[in-house]
């Protein structure tokens, strides 16, 4: 039986790994305004739970866009890609442009 856990109106974009918790109780996500994804403006990196908890792990600041979270597989920390903060009117999302982000 499917169980919708979430409701609203923002795109949660789930990536295609380890989007589970280590203890399979949360699901990881990050929040974009475009619902297939392609657009990388998310602006938080949010986690729900099995009985339908959210919780924002990550705000971003200062123009900075913030996506592809997952979850370490053994302890209890998710991993993103932040972009800059007060990004050029020019700056493009890609390898070169992006950083890390550990949150626990």
């Amino acid at each position: 039986m499917d169980k919708q856990l979430t409701f609203g109106s923002t795109n949660r974009i789930l990536t295609n790994i380890n989007v589970w918790s280590p203890d399979s109780q949360w699901i990881v996500y990050d929040v974009r305004p475009d619902a297939e994804g392609s657009v990388f403006e998310g602006s938080r990196i949010e986690a729900v739970n099995l009985d339908g908890e959210v919780k924002s792990l990550y705000q971003s600041s200062h123009g900075a866009h913030c996506g592809v979270a997952t979850w370490h597989p053994r302890e209890d920390k998710v991993v993103f890609i932040l972009g800059p903060e007060n990004p050029t009117p020019d700056w493009q999302y890609g390898p070169a442009h992006r950083q890390g982000m550990i949150v626990d």
